[in-house]
């Protein structure tokens, strides 16, 4: 997901310093705290330099034999998806609950069919946990952060929110779900993120899924308001952005979204 950071003072750092004037030190609390951040980052780059020599194995094995249909490995889960990518505060970035985003992932099955087309548009959580517990065909992931290429690169695509008219021609009017999470909560995100939402949409079974703040829920009932965008309707889910302290909310576009959600349990 993306928002407004969470507020809180960040970690006091202990200092201390000889009398002699000498250049200060960390404390040995402090140096163990350092310690484990340096190895935590390490071990998630070697687990993303890993995903990215798989992906490109793939990549390569299906240039050489390009009459052979390869599809993509088993999606990993939620806790493996979180150690593997950090989140990138300057993109917005902050990472479902695995238990959020597990529940998630149930609702918007329970919307679809074997046939469904999906779009998840700036919510990479959201569609990892999908293709981890029920796989669809008809998945993509539109995202501007090109490390998730390397979760299924038959399904990603790249977006960029100032460029809302660049998407394959193959989505217009085809996607029977979108699920969308604006990274930035303000007005111009979301006009950018409709754009490119009534483009793909499927006019008249399109069904929206859309995830932000509800500090900005007076601008969304005013932009998100005609079908199949619009109107919003509040859901019974309650998303969980893990360290954001922000309130968030869940809402649907179609007719019955109130109860989106209401009898699945993780």
């Amino acid at each position: 997901m993306t928002m407004e950071r969470a507020s809180g003072s960040p970690r006091s750092v202990s200092l201390s310093s000889s009398p002699s004037g000498s250049p200060p030190k960390l404390s040995s609390d402090t140096l163990a705290l350092l310690q484990e951040f340096l190895t935590s980052r390490a071990e998630e780059e070697k687990r993303f330099n890993d995903l990215a020599e798989q992906a490109a194995a793939r990549i390569a094995s299906r240039e050489m034999n390009v009459d052979l249909e390869q599809p993509d490995p088993p999606m990993m889960s939620v806790d493996e998806y979180r150690l593997a990518f950090g989140e990138d505060w300057q993109l917005s970035q902050f990472w479902y609950s695995t238990s959020y985003a597990t529940r998630l992932a149930k609702s918007i099955r329970s919307i679809c069919t074997s046939s469904s087309k999906i779009a998840f548009m700036c919510c990479p959580t959201a569609f990892v946990a999908f293709q981890h517990t029920n796989p669809l065909d008809g998945a993509r992931l539109l995202e501007y952060d090109k490390r998730f290429s390397v979760l299924a690169p038959t399904k990603f695509i790249h977006y960029d929110l100032d460029e809302p008219d660049i998407i394959p021609e193959d989505l217009h009017g085809a996607m029977d779900v979108v699920v969308a999470d604006p990274p930035f909560l303000n007005e111009i995100t979301n006009r950018k993120l409709i754009k490119t939402i009534q483009q793909i949409i499927h006019p008249t079974r399109g069904k929206l899924v859309l995830m932000t703040s509800t500090s900005v829920e007076t601008v969304l009932h005013e932009l998100y308001n005609v079908p199949p965008i619009g109107p919003l309707r509040l859901t019974s889910l309650e998303p969980d952005m893990g360290r954001l302290a922000n309130a968030f909310g869940c809402w649907g576009a179609w007719e019955g979204a109130e109860n989106f959600g209401k009898d699945i349990v993780t």
